[in-house]
């Protein structure tokens, strides 16, 4: 049994983090253009250095091995969005660690998190064919809430789903 931890980024780490982003997320290379990409690899730039944020990772014996980023205010993440949120963004996992429960924590990490500050719901957008994904945070009780899709980037749309924490899996 491998000994796991979720911890908060470190500063020097934030460039093998969107290694691991990019990484994790190179499978849907497929169904992404080369601007909505570099979009992409320039917004989660920007995240890791939003003083708005919580970057977390997932260690594995001592690996780096999963990543997300967690906004205790909502407003923070889009001026749209009720104080009472909070949101998550770029839920990563390298590949070679899947399987393995490094998102589940990740994600039960945020959860607890929002929770612990009395928030009353979390928001997160995800692509329609990150289906592993989805799977996670259907698992977790999360619903899907079209009201909150957005168009990111060079014209995709990701799709919201929203967690109500007093109806949660934890």
């Amino acid at each position: 049994m491998s000994a796991q931890i979720v911890r908060g980024a470190r500063p020097e780490e934030h460039d093998a983090l969107l290694g691991l982003v990019l990484a994790a997320y190179g499978e849907f290379g497929s169904f992404l253009t080369a601007q909505f990409v570099q979009e992409f690899r320039e917004d989660v730039i920007r995240l890791m250095n939003d003083e708005n944020t919580e970057v977390l990772v997932a260690e594995e014996d001592g690996s780096v091995v999963g990543t997300i980023t967690f906004y205790p205010d909502g407003p923070d993440y889009n001026d749209e969005i009720p104080a009472a949120w909070a949101c998550l963004r770029t839920l990563a996992v390298l590949p070679s660690a899947r399987g393995r429960g490094a998102g589940r924590m990740l994600m039960n990490e945020c959860i607890g998190r929002a929770r612990g500050l009395g928030r009353t719901r979390i928001l997160l957008h995800t692509m329609p064919f990150m289906s592993s994904a989805i799977a996670l945070h259907e698992k977790l009780g999360f619903r899907r809430m079209p009201e909150l899709d957005v168009e990111y980037g060079s014209g995709t749309t990701v799709v919201a789903y929203v967690l109500d924490l007093d109806a949660g899996v934890f």
